[in-house]
């Protein structure tokens, strides 16, 4: 009997707890709802710009890089064409100029 009344006292001393827990839990919410509500809110300040302009700058700096990477690739792909077309043309020369000597003997 004494052992049952023990673990009655202790359930409901853990029951007191946890009520006594929740209630200052509810209490606390409702502290900060009304804090909340009672608040009044202002525009920001001007502190809280954001730097947008060094970082547009960046993005030209960037694109103007790659739109120049572009023209030199394109620069070097039309300078190997010409001198491919130099090489056809010397190669072309070359053999006339071996025809001639071997047609002169």
């Amino acid at each position: 009997r004494v052992d049952q009344l023990k673990y009655d006292v202790q359930h409901l001393q853990t029951a007191l707890r946890n009520f006594q827990h929740r209630r200052y839990i509810r209490e606390q919410q409702e502290r900060q709802r009304e804090e909340l509500l009672a608040r009044t809110f202002t525009t920001n300040d001007s502190d809280t710009t954001i730097p947008i302009d060094v970082t547009l700058h960046f993005n030209e700096s960037l694109q103007n890089a790659h739109r120049g990477m572009d023209d030199l690739i394109g620069s070097g792909t039309n300078i190997l064409q010409g001198l491919r077309d130099q090489r056809v043309t010397l190669k072309d020369t070359h053999k006339k100029i071996l025809d001639v000597a071997n047609m002169l003997g």
